[in-house]
């Protein structure tokens, strides 16, 4: 059965046709192209760490009793980006960039939002600039790194797409994935962090193929909370899976964060979620 548009809340339809919309798009957006989420990541750098003699076999097997708990994810990169070193650089790059990942309908279907003002992602992919460059070949594409460049095309409403997390086709350029990496993109890129709180206080963010897990994310939210009062700022959305979340948490999201949870079904890889923005296109 196709996603009913009558389910897409008034306020996200008012402010997409205001074009005071945006998308912020997780690591599930791209596990469909086969790429992989956190805990696949992880087993794949163990696995570069143990072919390239920097690990242990018993050293590889604690990392992997770790992973049971995601707790420990970032301890866990901390400790294997350090024991890669110098085949850090080359791991991302074979893991993202040269198997050449093919964009998904969910990809397609975020490029058809023409009135989407911009798109965050926290993968380090290029899905979403190669489907975006169907369209348009010469998509601008910032790094958390181009603060100026950013907030230059935010203030002018030129659509971007923000890799708040690093790009993997360009080595060196800040790949943040351990606890040293968010410390210093939250607590020392201070313009940074006062660029993407002006994007959440001024714009609605749709929540796409993300656990709403985050470090940066959360951060973020909880400052927005603290510092403004809920009607301060825009109510956001979130896209989860039905099957893993509940009414509690779905409650605590929007008085906490003034997130409202969009419930979708996990059901043949998620076609909800490309639905749901299919139909916020034709409103």
């Amino acid at each position: 059965m196709a996603f009913d548009p009558v389910r897409i809340p008034q306020k996200l339809k008012d402010a997409y046709k205001a074009k005071r919309c945006a998308a912020y798009v997780g690591a599930g957006a791209s596990n469909g192209a086969g790429l992989p989420m956190w805990n696949g990541l992880l087993e794949l750098m163990i696995a570069k760490a143990q072919a390239e003699h920097t690990i242990s076999d018993d050293t590889a097997k604690q990392y992997l009793a770790l992973l049971a708990n995601p707790a420990k994810y970032l301890p866990v990169a901390s400790g294997l980006k350090e024991d890669l070193g110098a085949h850090f650089d080359e791991f991302i790059e074979e893991t993202f960039i040269r198997p050449r990942p093919v964009p998904t309908g969910l990809h397609h279907a975020l490029v058809g939002l023409s009135d989407l003002q911009f798109v965050i992602t926290t993968n380090y992919d290029v899905l979403i600039e190669r489907a975006y460059q169907t369209i348009n070949p010469d998509v601008p594409v910032c790094s958390f790194t181009d603060v100026g460049e950013t907030q230059r095309r935010l203030s002018r409403r030129e659509f971007f797409i923000l890799k708040a997390h690093g790009d993997a086709s360009k080595p060196g350029n800040g790949i943040v994935l351990t606890d040293a990496d968010y410390r210093n993109i939250l607590y020392r890129q201070r313009a940074y962090q006062s660029l993407l709180s002006t994007m959440f206080t001024m714009f609605t963010l749709v929540f796409v193929g993300t656990s709403m897990t985050d470090p940066e994310l959360l951060l973020l939210l909880n400052y927005i909370a603290d510092s403004f009062s809920p009607t301060a700022s825009p109510c956001h959305f979130a896209l989860l899976p039905q099957e893993d979340i509940n009414d509690v948490e779905k409650k605590r999201w929007f008085r906490d964060f003034n997130v409202q949870v969009v419930p979708i079904s996990k059901a043949e890889n998620y076609k909800d979620a490309i639905e749901f923005l299919e139909a916020l296109n034709t409103i």
